[in-house]
C-alpha cells in the first residue's frame, strides 16, 4: 500500500507546506527558498509567482545551486529566479523589510550529499530570524524540520521552542506530521505573521 496516496496516512510535511504556502502566492509574489537543495521548491515556487514574480534561491553548497539551476532551467523558469551560494542568515540583505510573501525551509541535508553537511541550529536560528524582517504581514514562515538524525534532534528541537516563542506575539501557527513512528518523524511547522491575510497580490 502506497503511504503517498492513502488518504489514512498524514500528507508529508513537505506536501502540506506546498498546500498552505500555495494559498498565499500569485502572480508578483516575491519569496525566498532558504534551503535551495536539489531545487524541488525553488521549482515550485517560481512556477507560482508568475512571470513578474521573484525567488531568491539560497544554499552554502555548489552542489545545491548547481542541481537547482539545472532543474529550474529544466522546468522554463530560470528569468524568476535568483540564486544565491550563500547562508540564508543574509536573506535580509537581498529583500527589503515586508516585502516577502513566503518563505520556506527545508532542513537537514542535501539528498544524495553528503550527510555530515546538515543546516545547523545556530545559522538556522538566525535565518528564521531574518525571515521575520523580510516578510510581509500575513506572508507565512514554512520550516520542514528532520529529527531522525543527531544534528537533526538538536536542530529540531530549537526550532521548535523558536516557534513557541513566536506564538506569544500573534503569529498564527500549526505543526503537522505523523506521530508514534519507530524514528522520529519530519515534521512542518508553518506560522503567518501577524497583519493582513490573503494572497500575495
Amino acid at each position: 500500500m502506497n503511504r503517498e496516496t492513502d488518504s489514512r496516512y498524514p500528507q508529508r510535511p513537505t506536501a502540506v507546506a506546498h498546500e498552505l504556502g500555495g494559498l498565499l502566492l500569485g502572480n508578483g509574489a516575491v519569496v525566498i527558498d532558504a534551503t535551495a537543495g536539489n531545487g524541488h521548491d525553488t521549482v515550485w515556487l517560481a512556477e507560482r509567482v508568475g512571470e513578474t514574480g521573484r525567488v531568491l534561491a539560497f544554499d552554502v553548497q555548489a552542489a545545491a545551486i548547481e542541481a537547482a539551476r539545472r532543474r529550474v532551467e529544466d522546468a522554463g523558469w530560470l528569468g524568476r529566479v535568483a540564486f544565491y551560494q550563500e547562508s540564508h542568515v543574509g536573506m535580509d540583505s537581498y529583500a527589503p523589510p515586508g516585502s516577502v510573501s513566503l518563505v520556506m525551509f527545508n532542513l537537514g541535508y542535501l539528498p544524495g550529499g553528503d550527510h555530515g553537511l546538515t543546516t545547523e541550529r545556530e545559522t538556522t536560528l538566525a535565518a528564521l530570524e531574518a525571515a521575520t524582517r523580510v516578510l510581509r504581514p500575513g506572508g507565512g514562515l514554512s520550516v520542514v524540520c528532520y529529527p531522525g538524525h543527531a544534528a537533526g534532534v538538536i536542530e529540531a528541537e530549537a526550532v521548535g521552542e523558536w516557534f513557541a516563542r513566536l506564538g506569544g506575539s500573534g503569529w498564527r501557527m500549526s505543526r503537522h506530521g505523523a506521530e508514534g513512528t519507530l524514528r522520529p518523524a519530519p515534521f512542518l511547522l508553518f506560522a503567518l505573521k501577524p497583519g493582513a491575510c490573503g494572497s500575495a497580490v
